[in-house]
């Protein structure tokens, strides 16, 4: 299994005298699957993210990207090399949808310099790909949250990345928009781009996931390929809380509580 994002005996905290979040975290994000990090809310999800992209340093162990540690990555080359999907991110202009998409091609352009007709044509590729290019000029302060949502997706696939990281994806998404975000990622999966994704929602990481991290108190209490890793009794260890798994027309579904 060759990795495209490794965290090795990563240690991190907030503060020096606070214990740590993270005291001696391991783990691997195979090139071109789908990669989940399940886990509670609280448990650092959104931080190993931000670690991965280079945005928080840890105070010990490794972060190797596509074989090479991240210290060697120049800024412009890691944001050719991979691009994240916040859950929200805050717009101070009254951009539109197409100016803002073409900001993902910063990593691409010299300082000052300004987009082409070849970024253009790759941003509008791009909201193509994510099925709103009829959006393209209107405000992004007048899209809903779910268009937001794929405005987003849009511009990191602006960058052309290798490796996608996606901060829990469909966590403020209705069912219509939920389904065509996954539908979206899936067809990117498949056409070879490494996908990374947090979530709190096990059903989610079934549905998408090649291979799944299992992550509590700072540390991975499991690993693997999804379907060995997503079982009754590895849920029920992360969650405090009983866990089945029933099967509704072929898809696996969650049933918790006593």
């Amino acid at each position: 299994m060759k990795a495209i994002l490794q965290l090795k005996e990563i240690n991190f905290h907030w503060h020096r005298k606070d214990p740590p979040l993270f005291p001696s975290l391991n783990l691997t994000v195979p090139k071109e699957k789908a990669t989940a990090l399940l886990g509670p809310n609280g448990t650092g999800k959104t931080t190993i993210m931000d670690m991965a992209l280079g945005w928080r340093h840890p105070q010990g162990g490794q972060i190797e990207l596509d074989g090479r540690d991240i210290q060697q990555w120049n800024p412009r080359k890691r944001g050719q090399f991979m691009a994240l999907v916040p859950q929200d991110e805050t717009i101070y202009f009254d951009y539109s949808v197409l100016e803002y998409i073409l900001l993902g091609r910063a990593p691409y352009l010299p300082p000052l310099g300004s987009p082409g007709s070849e970024d253009k044509q790759i941003a509008e590729e791009a909201l193509k790909e994510a099925g709103i290019i009829h959006l393209a000029n209107r405000k992004v302060s007048r899209l809903s949250g779910g268009e937001r949502q794929l405005v987003l997706l849009a511009r990191a696939l602006t960058q052309q990345p290798q490796l996608l990281l996606l901060d829990e994806p469909a966590s403020h998404l209705d069912l219509h928009n939920r389904e065509k975000i996954l539908k979206i990622l899936e067809k990117l999966n498949r056409k070879g781009i490494s996908l990374f994704f947090s979530s709190h929602d096990p059903e989610l990481v079934m549905r998408l996931a090649d291979h799944a991290i299992l992550l509590k108190e700072g540390s991975v209490i499991h690993a693997g390929d999804s379907r060995d890793v997503l079982n009754e009794r590895n849920l029920t260890e992360l969650y405090n809380v009983p866990v089945r798994i029933a099967r509704v027309e072929d898809r696996r579904v969650l049933v918790w509580g006593d």
